[in-house]
């Protein structure tokens, strides 16, 4: 992933959500970086309408 501080901030939202660690691994796959952010991002806001 390109951008370090989007970096930064979709790691701190993988260990939010407490989800496995080899998602952050993934973000430095340039295949798969982007559709794991926009993965989080939609379980981010699941998440946030929940509670």
């Amino acid at each position: 992933m390109a951008d370090q501080n989007r970096k930064t901030e979709t790691i701190r939202s993988i260990e939010s959500l407490q989800l496995a660690a080899s998602l952050i691994a993934a973000l430095d796959n340039a295949a798969e970086a982007e559709s794991v952010a926009e993965a989080i991002r939609s379980l981010q806001s699941l998440s946030e309408q929940w509670y």
